[in-house]
């Protein structure tokens, strides 16, 4: 798979206890997304290990290059379909389970944009607790939900769990279904939605499922908003200090270039793409201010004046081609 290539793809979802939200429950639809829109959910999806190297100044670089590999290794093309690659036959159980966790994370970024209108999904423990001391991180391991996502137009708050692996699991969706319920809250809202997200090869082919189970009971969750902002810009922002040299002003924008390898494809082992995709000016310059709080008066359409011609911006701003 070439994630630089212009295609357009299709994943079947099979929607289960969404009607409320889709009005879809019990169907499957063809989601149909570019490379682009992927390529944006796997720029923007953050990792949990990214607090775990505050000192390395390379880090950034180094985990966009780890994500566009390990989507580019795990998957192949039959047309318009994505289909599990004979290349990671030969790999470990636990290594290709680290594969599959990735590979749920980025495809719940982008079916929680496309089917659900989160504008930004995050992950829970990179958020920082209410008084400043340290992150949240008061579930009991396993049993706390991935991510916390946020839809502007509505201002609403969603739990989301995802999950991946070679097969649908029921056991995994009833766990993550309890995942999920373990949140009651968020900012005093009760999460629209509460959902678990699980890609999976049927036949050998990519395949996802949502589930949108009714939570009972759980903890409330509240953080400031602007620690939620933090938490999901600031990783893609180190990028565009750390490859400083490829930066330049578009218009009303900050564009940085950043060379990626071709990682699979044999006899071209020395042959670079070219990966561009940018910001606002003005919130390229907020940043570095470390001030996030002005993201919650912003907004898409004062944002995408002036975004090159073909280029792909998400509803959080950052744009590529």
């Amino acid at each position: 798979m070439n994630l630089t290539e212009d295609k357009t793809y299709t994943i079947s979802l099979e929607l289960e206890a969404c009607e409320n939200l889709t009005g879809l429950s019990g169907e499957t639809v063809e989601l149909e997304f570019t490379n682009k829109e992927l390529l944006h959910a796997v720029i923007t999806c953050g990792m949990p290990l990214q607090r775990l190297t505050p000192a390395y100044f390379s880090k950034r670089k180094s985990e966009l290059l780890y994500k566009i590999f390990l989507v580019e290794t795990a998957l192949d093309t039959t047309g318009d379909r994505l289909k599990k690659s004979k290349k990671i036959a030969y790999l470990d159980s636990s290594e290709k389970s680290v594969m599959s966790y990735y590979l749920g994370m980025f495809f719940t970024k982008l079916i929680s944009q496309r089917l659900f209108g989160v504008d930004y999904l995050t992950h829970l423990n990179l958020i920082e607790k209410m008084n400043g001391d340290g992150f949240i991180d008061f579930f009991a391991g396993e049993w706390r939900p991935d991510m916390i996502g946020y839809c502007a137009s509505d201002d609403s708050w969603s739990v989301w769990e995802a999950k991946g692996g070679s097969n649908r699991r029921e056991q995994a969706l009833r766990k993550g279904s309890q995942q999920v319920a373990a949140i009651a809250s968020v900012n005093g809202k009760k999460p629209k939605p509460a959902a678990v997200c699980m890609t999976y090869y049927e036949r050998g082919y990519l395949c996802g499922v949502v589930r949108d189970p009714e939570p009972d009971q759980g903890e409330a969750v509240r953080f400031r908003q602007e620690d939620f902002f933090r938490s999901y810009y600031r990783p893609v922002f180190e990028i565009f200090l750390e490859c400083g040299a490829g930066m330049r002003p578009r218009g009303n924008h900050m564009e940085l270039s950043v060379s990626v390898p071709c990682f699979t494809q044999e006899g071209q082992e020395d042959k670079e793409r070219v990966l561009q995709f940018g910001m606002p000016k003005t919130m390229f310059y907020h940043f570095m201010e470390d001030q996030y709080g002005f993201l919650a008066e912003s907004g898409i359409d004062t944002w995408r004046a002036g975004i090159p011609q073909g280029a792909f911006m998400g509803m959080d701003g950052i744009y590529l081609r």
